[in-house]
């Protein structure tokens, strides 16, 4: 499995946390993290994915949008696959897309049903570009087409969730609530809005992730290193990284896993304008 990252075009880098090319050449089976938002483009090869609670394959000239995911999922590739990936931050989703993060969480639709018909060429033109430099300026052109700059959007808000959720010291939700002047209500709708779920959620699996982020890039051996306060006990602890992360602690530390382990090792070796593409 191979992994190269591509910044976006200065026109979307608010929208598009980064891009990648996944190049998997031999059949494999593996589990996906919990994740933010992310478009995907399948080149060659397939991949099937449970995120919306049935396997269902994507074969080569699918453009799939796979909402914010609050528990890991099973994927499957094809030999021969390589797919073409966006990551989309939460104010890229408010501004390209017309549905409710929390409408499409956990589940998966064609691209093409969730933009205008009009914009349908900007798509084709990725999947028609001769190389990779090439396809990332198309889905550039394409995401810059579908972004709505001036569409109304709590900015202040949506910056203090992404602050809360992206640093990877323990908070808590009421660190949360202080810093917000909105009804708990307010706060609510607005997060399931932007992010894809209640504020509750949205701090467990960011505080899950953070924690198997620390257990790859500090290369550590023994996770109770990174079982903070937070967390009831040690079977609270577990419970939630593995409903996140896919595996328990020990198995993330000593099973193979490429996928994850891969992700997050590679991430680090580019640039993030966007908090989120480094952590989720």
């Amino acid at each position: 499995m191979q992994f190269e990252y591509f910044r976006p075009d200065a026109t979307v880098r608010d929208l598009i946390g980064s891009y990648y090319r996944t190049t998997v050449t031999d059949h494999l089976v593996d589990v996906m993290r919990a994740e933010i938002a992310n478009i995907r483009f399948i080149l060659s090869g397939g991949v099937t994915s449970d995120i919306g609670g049935t396997p269902v394959f994507y074969g080569p000239g699918s453009a799939i949008l796979c909402g914010p995911t609050f528990k890991w999922s099973r994927v499957e590739f094809q030999p021969n696959t390589i797919l073409i990936g966006a990551a989309i931050t939460p104010l890229g989703w408010a501004r390209m897309f017309d549905i409710p993060a929390n409408d499409l969480a956990d589940n998966i639709r064609p691209l093409k049903d969730c933009i205008p018909e009009a914009l349908h060429a900007h798509l084709d033109a990725v999947f028609d570009s001769a190389n990779d430099g090439k396809r990332v300026q198309m889905a550039d052109e394409l995401f810059a087409a579908l972004d709505h700059p001036h569409k109304k959007i709590n900015q202040d808000f949506l910056d203090k969730v992404t602050a809360w959720i992206t640093d990877p010291e323990p908070n808590e939700l009421e660190d949360l609530m202080a810093s917000v002047n909105l009804s708990p209500r307010q706060v609510e709708r607005l997060s399931k809005q932007y992010f894809g779920s209640a504020p509750k959620k949205l701090h467990r699996k960011f505080r899950a992730l953070h924690s198997a982020n620390r257990l790859t890039w500090q290369e550590l051996t023994d996770w109770r290193d990174v079982a903070t306060t937070a967390y009831f006990d040690q079977s609270h602890f577990i419970r939630e990284f593995r409903l996140f992360n896919g595996r328990t602690p020990s198995e993330f530390i000593n099973g193979a896993h490429l996928l994850v382990r891969h992700t997050l090792t590679e991430r680090r070796q580019i640039e993030h304008h966007s908090p989120y593409s480094l952590v989720g």
